[in-house]
């Protein structure tokens, strides 16, 4: 039954994620903000299980990593320990193919990455798309995450980018 319901899950995943990207790009923006990802974000809690995680960046990455539907095309690729001026950050890459990849749509991305938002902010952190498969010629999305309350504002999100 567990596993028949992560294949279900992976499914609605890829459909849910084509949906909300067009979303993203049209006027009916606010149906994918405020219903379809909120949906989505409840979904993957509920078949994922939610968990309590310890308050570090390390812990929440990998809570990240445990509730997407594969490590393979979303996950860790380095933690940077704390230092004197920077915060402990996980680092990661989203491989997954973007139904915005190449587009130039970088505010649209950053619409459409609320789910990941939602998804670290709820175990306690926050969540930053760094560089973005919108941007023409990336293949992956970079990603940065530090738990809730940390200073942000050395790292410069995809859509802030000149």
């Amino acid at each position: 039954m567990a596993s028949m319901l992560r294949r279900a899950f992976g499914k609605v995943f890829s459909a849910g994620l084509a949906v909300n990207a067009a979303l993203t790009r049209s006027r009916l923006r606010v149906l994918e903000q405020r219903l379809l990802t909120p949906a989505f974000v409840t979904l993957t809690k509920w078949v994922r299980g939610s968990r309590p995680v310890e308050p570090t960046a390390a812990a929440i990455g990998s809570e990240w990593e445990r509730l997407l539907a594969s490590r393979k095309t979303a996950h860790v690729t380095n933690v940077e320990t704390q230092t004197a001026n920077t915060p402990e950050t996980a680092y990661g890459e989203i491989s997954v193919h973007c139904p915005l990849r190449g587009t130039g749509d970088v505010h649209a991305c950053h619409r459409l990455m609320a789910y990941d938002r939602a998804l670290v902010e709820a175990a306690g952190g926050q969540f930053i798309v760094l560089d973005s498969q919108a941007t023409p010629g990336r293949t992956h999305c970079r990603i940065a995450i530090r738990k809730r309350g940390e200073r942000v504002d050395d790292l410069v999100p995809a859509h802030e980018k000149p």
